[in-house]
């Protein structure tokens, strides 16, 4: 028997039934080729020897998670359009946030690996930039036990947590941005990887 709002609510979590509309854009179809970026960085590495020893871990680990990201957030769209055609179930609001949660530790994992890289900062502690925002997403969904909600969670315009919110828009931005990066790097005109700590 399906679940009332109410039940939902009280008993599962208001955050849920506060959710009406779907905020989230599958950007997978601005990057067709998004789902072979990695078999296409292995041909060039092999065929081509585009990449130094030094490079190609870094090359390899960068479009790894730049395409995993893409892809966890495009899954996020249909388990939220089922939650918003208000079947009464409320599972997919937690597929949903796991393909977000997914989507933003791998992509922001993928910012600090440039970091890394190239040796700068991304960001300074509690400057309200929007790489700031997502470190504070990704440092709650991997350190913050579940106290009386959900450490992270969506709302219909954001990813929010505690501390901070960060809209789908900007979300999207990044995860764009460095899509165009993974894009470059696997075609055969690509630029050097270490490109995309300069974005």
């Amino acid at each position: 028997m399906p679940f009332t709002n109410y039940a939902v609510e009280a008993f599962i979590s208001r955050r849920i039934v506060e959710l009406t509309t779907v905020g989230v854009t599958d950007l997978s179809p601005e990057f067709p080729n998004s789902s072979s970026w990695l078999s296409r960085l292995g041909m060039l590495s092999v065929l081509t020897n585009q990449f130094s020893p030094e490079t190609r871990p870094f090359a390899i680990q960068f479009v790894r998670k730049v395409e995993m990201s893409l892809a966890e957030y495009a899954r996020a769209k249909p388990e939220l359009e089922a939650l918003v055609a208000r079947t009464g179930r409320w599972s997919p609001y937690y597929r949903a946030l796991h393909h977000v949660e997914t989507s933003s530790s791998l992509l922001y994992q993928a910012y600090d690996l440039s970091r890394k890289k190239l040796g700068i900062a991304l960001f300074q502690p509690g400057d309200g930039s929007s790489l700031q925002r997502l470190n504070g997403i990704y440092n709650k969904a991997r350190h913050e036990p579940a106290a009386q909600d959900d450490p992270v969670w969506l709302s219909n315009t954001s990813i929010h947590t505690s501390d901070v919110d960060l809209r789908f828009s900007e979300y999207e931005s990044m995860l764009r941005e460095y899509s165009n990066i993974a894009e470059k790097i696997t075609s055969s005109q690509g630029p050097s990887p270490a490109t995309a700590a300069d974005a």
